[in-house]
């Protein structure tokens, strides 16, 4: 097994997007943190942040957060989660612009 750190950033629209594209076959992700970044200085904004797995199952991380102006917003909290193949993770920012996610995570083949 090859144990990979990666890293990505997304600056979120307000249609769905992928953090993490859908986990290849043989392969698990472990996501470190997820972390919602209000680069505006003076509105806030809300955030949805899902894991779906390809066909009908959604769960959703984070719907319709508030993400104060000038602050940031750590999603996966104190925990991990973990992605399986088929699966991806997804966001959405209130306004464009607004908001710059970044997540590490660990990818495992």
């Amino acid at each position: 097994m090859a144990n990979t750190f990666k890293s990505v950033t997304l600056d979120a629209g307000t249609s769905m997007s992928d953090l993490i594209p859908t986990v290849g076959a043989s392969t698990q992700v472990i996501v470190l943190t997820c972390r919602a970044t209000n680069v505006d200085g003076a509105s806030d904004a809300t955030v949805d942040v899902e894991v779906t797995d390809g066909a009908s199952k959604n769960a959703y991380i984070a719907y319709t957060m508030t993400v104060p102006a000038d602050s940031s917003l750590e999603l996966a909290g104190t925990s991990k989660l973990v992605l399986e193949t088929g699966d991806k993770l997804q966001a959405l920012a209130s306004a464009t612009g607004d908001i710059e996610f970044f997540v590490s995570y660990l990818e495992i083949t």
